[in-house]
């Protein structure tokens, strides 16, 4: 799925540009624009539900038939846990150098374990040491539930999938806006419930997965990726002049309609062999580190930022793009070491310790999904 690994991209950069946003203070200088920048860049912080969607709908369009349980969650931890590890350790070394505390025993346990998306009102725990690292604590409990969910889903009609897709995009859209309803559930915050917390961000991931079951089944019916994307780009447009009341969750319930619109779109793209811009070869590279790309990005605007000055808000302009460019290249060299270095050798050696030779023998038959029956319309 070529195309879906060249929007993986997208989304990396998005959220790349967020965090440059959420430093502005650093990289711009005038302040005319500041108002701009926030308006152009915040709604990257629906990156991370694209990813989430996106997660499902790869998930559920690859499951192997002869697959188990274990192989699965084995093959998940072999890809994301040594990116964590390493970043983790290089993140220590980033705190070391600043002399600030490192040894925290509550801190690293909650990382280290995946566990720290889950402790409500500790912004402390959630972006310790690597910061984008607190959406793997999610990731990690939608990898544990999809079996169980995946085996539910097959067992229902089509019918059934599109009101669950359906449901699942009203939740995301309505959940920011309904939660200021309430005043601290639980005693805790809106932000920790439609941010954070696991099972709410689940909602996304079973949107992904019903979405890739109807593309599979022929029973997709919708537009094509340029509706899919003009959506988007409307959806960030409603969401920038969204008050800040609303929290980071705005972004993803403005545009979930178009990503939902999109993946599909791009994936019967991919099935069909047509035009897809999302296919260039350079574009499809950039997708496949692109989560290296993401663990990296933000230990690099630290290390930049710690380099040139934390004090210096005043920047000339063109200096601050510079930085802003000098930040994306290093970024990005990081991300092809850490993915060429440790990523594809790690998912090497992992996986072929728990492949015995029976089923390297049935690994073929096994590793693509059912045919598509395609349905020829939508544009």
């Amino acid at each position: 799925m070529d195309s879906l690994t060249g929007l993986r991209w997208i989304a990396a950069l998005m959220i790349f540009f967020l965090h440059i946003q959420s430093e502005s203070n650093f990289f711009v200088a005038d302040s005319r624009a500041q108002g701009a920048l926030d308006s152009l860049l915040a709604a990257g912080r629906s990156g991370v539900s694209f990813f989430y969607i996106l997660s499902g709908f790869v998930l559920a369009w690859s499951v192997r038939p002869a697959d188990t349980t274990s192989r699965f969650l084995w093959r998940r931890f072999s890809k994301i846990y040594p990116n964590h590890f390493v970043t983790f350790l290089v993140a220590c070394l980033l705190l070391s150098w600043r002399d600030m505390p490192v040894v925290d025993f509550e801190r690293m346990f909650y990382n280290l374990t995946l566990l720290h998306s889950w402790v409500p009102g500790r912004d402390d725990i959630w972006y310790s040491f690597n910061a984008p690292s607190w959406s793997l604590s999610c990731e990690a409990f939608f990898y544990l539930c999809f079996p169980l969910l995946y085996a539910g889903l097959r067992r229902l009609k089509p019918a059934a999938w599109w009101g669950i897709a359906g449901s699942s995009l009203l939740f995301v859209a309505a959940l920011p806006f309904a939660v200021k309803l309430l005043d601290e559930p639980f005693g805790w915050s809106a932000h920790f419930i439609v941010y954070h917390l696991p099972p709410v961000r689940m909602v996304e991931f079973l949107l992904g997965m019903c979405l890739a079951l109807l593309v599979r089944g022929g029973h997709w019916r919708g537009p094509g990726m340029i509706t899919g994307i003009a959506v988007i780009a409307a959806g960030m447009a409603v969401a920038a002049f969204l008050p800040e009341e609303y929290g980071l969750a705005r972004d993803a319930a403005c545009t979930v309609l178009g990503f939902t619109l999109l993946l599909p779109a791009a994936a019967l793209a991919d099935v069909r062999g047509t035009t897809s811009i999302w296919r260039a070869k350079r574009l499809v590279y950039l997708g496949e580190i692109s989560f290296a790309f993401y663990m990296v990005h933000e230990i690099c605007l630290y290390a930049v930022r710690h380099t040139f000055g934390d004090d210096e808000p005043h920047r000339p302009t063109v200096a601050a793009l510079v930085l802003v460019l000098a930040t994306f290249c290093f970024a990005l060299v990081s991300a092809i070491v850490l993915h060429h270095g440790v990523e594809m050798p790690m998912m090497r050696v992992l996986t072929r310790r728990r492949n015995r030779p029976s089923e390297v023998a049935a690994a073929p038959a096994d590793t693509a999904p059912p045919p598509v029956p395609v349905p020829t319309g939508g544009r």
